[in-house]
């Protein structure tokens, strides 16, 4: 897909907007000069500035606004792994705190290498997917100590 540079520029000022307007309610440290909203900030600044250089660049070259799509589009199978991809991450975003991180990650997991590697390794599908979540509950559940949910599975969590 290609897409013109003031498109782009115009996405990273609207980030940068949002990334401003979002670290206004962040905490100043007592005793310092600045608060948790410093590099944040000083980060979006820095976006939009370049974003508006891309903006002032795509107007002086032709087709600024333009988007073109690319040959995936015309693929029925990767327009489906597409939304697919992104569905599952809505569903992983929906319904993690109701079924926890194991539950909702492995069937995320799962349902995409069923998909993007077809059903014929469903075996294979099934290993990765338990071994990927529980790895990665292991390492941040309790090496990383971030806190994931656990769902309908509290009662058993380690």
């Amino acid at each position: 897909m290609q897409v013109g540079d003031a498109v782009s520029g115009v996405f990273f000022i609207l980030l940068a907007c949002l990334v401003f307007w979002l670290t206004k309610d962040f905490r100043v440290m007592p005793g310092q000069n600045y608060g948790a909203s410093f590099f944040p900030r000083t980060i979006a600044v820095c976006m939009g500035l370049m974003g508006l250089l891309l903006v002032l660049r795509g107007m002086r070259a032709h087709g600024a606004f333009r988007v073109t799509p690319g040959d995936w589009l015309r693929s029925g199978q990767h327009v489906v792994s597409f939304v697919l991809i992104v569905g599952m991450l809505v569903f992983y975003i929906l319904m993690s705190d109701t079924l926890g991180f194991l539950i909702t990650g492995f069937v995320s997991l799962l349902v995409l290498l069923l998909w993007l590697r077809g059903t014929a390794h469903w075996m294979q599908a099934v290993i990765v997917s338990v071994v990927c979540v529980l790895g990665m509950q292991l390492f941040f559940g309790e090496f990383l100590r971030v806190p994931l949910p656990w769902g309908i599975l509290q009662p058993v969590a380690w």
